[in-house]
């Protein structure tokens, strides 16, 4: 099994403001900015790393929230961000063929599936996904309430090493959780 556990981070308007206020060609509840991935490979070992910034082309004044947040800096995206068409290459090419998706809950998907309609990109190669989160509870506690990233780390005894509310930070956060489940198990189920 190929899977990839990704991470997003994405920016949105001020509510009120002009950009709020623009028409789209897609409706979108945010930008793409940052994208975080890690490989777990066979024995779901935490395998190799990729991570790119985004250079927004709607929503090009970055919230001061999102910043804040996340670290990163509108100058930051205007001078390392690649466009998004390009950002999704890099990523296909880099997950590989055949590739599972897993996410710590449902937004990073769908913000995924959004902006790749928005930008024109076929949106076929990340039809597999799976939440890790309800893979989490399943195996244990069997909750269906949701979970923060650290809390799921705190349960598993995983001692935070990278930034949180980074994407490839909490891609690899997830994936040392993920790396202690039966996702095949929790995938069936």
């Amino acid at each position: 099994m190929n899977y990839i556990v990704l991470d997003m981070e994405w920016n949105q308007p001020w509510p009120g403001s002009p950009t709020a206020r623009k028409v789209l060609p897609v409706q979108i509840r945010g930008e793409i900015i940052q994208i975080g991935a890690v490989r777990i490979a066979d024995g779901q070992q935490v395998a190799d790393e990729f991570q790119v910034l985004i250079k927004p082309k709607y929503y090009r004044r970055l919230n001061r929230r999102v910043s804040k947040l996340t670290g990163i800096k509108e100058t930051q995206l205007r001078e390392e961000g690649v466009g998004m068409a390009e950002a999704m290459e890099r990523f296909r090419a880099w997950c590989g063929e055949d590739a599972i998706f897993l996410t710590w809950g449902f937004d990073d998907i769908t913000i995924l599936r959004e902006n790749l309609k928005l930008y024109g990109i076929s949106e076929e190669w990340v039809s597999k996904w799976y939440n890790a989160q309800m893979i989490f509870n399943a195996q244990t506690d069997g909750s269906n309430a949701q979970k923060a990233l650290k809390t799921a780390m705190e349960m598993f005894e995983i001692e935070a090493t990278r930034p949180a509310h980074d994407a490839l930070g909490d891609a690899y956060h997830t994936a040392l959780i993920c790396a202690k489940l039966d996702l095949e198990r929790g995938i069936t189920e």
